[in-house]
């Protein structure tokens, strides 16, 4: 039996891409847009998920990077992506679910918590809050 090399990420403080023409000020609320895996500022809108404050002030262009501080520590661990129907960088703040032993997947009957990031070399970033990860049906906390 083949062990597999744990690979884990701890996040105090993140640069994440900022989206394009989003005036992004420092100390003001962060938040993480479900739809498009970029960063944008806090807003009531459905789909956002507060993940910290600015520690920068600029307006994004959706390419560059912008340093964010979490609210709390994110300790995360890396794991395959699906090669049926890969994770891309857009599907940070979804769902992964559980594929096998190794390997998560866009869908499923068992999650295992929010995608943070997707890296084509070490795989998928998911932080899993709960003894148990959420459904679909459950909002994800960061």
């Amino acid at each position: 039996m083949a062990d597999r090399m744990v690979t884990e990420a701890v996040w105090g403080y993140q640069d994440f891409v900022l989206t394009n023409a989003v005036v992004a000020e420092r100390g003001k609320l962060a938040c993480l847009d479900t739809a498009t895996g970029l960063v944008t500022k806090g807003a009531a809108t459905a789909g956002l998920l507060p993940i910290g404050v600015f520690m920068q002030s600029k307006t994004g262009d959706g390419i560059k990077t912008i340093q964010v501080q979490l609210f709390y520590p994110i300790n995360a661990r890396w794991w395959d992506n699906d090669t049926a129907a890969a994770f891309v960088a857009a599907d940070a703040g979804k769902i992964a679910y559980v594929k096998d032993d190794q390997t998560v997947q866009k869908a499923g009957a068992v999650s295992l918590g929010l995608v943070l990031r997707v890296d084509t070399a070490k795989g998928v970033l998911v932080y899993s809050s709960y003894p148990f990860a959420p459904d679909a049906t459950t909002t994800a906390e960061v």
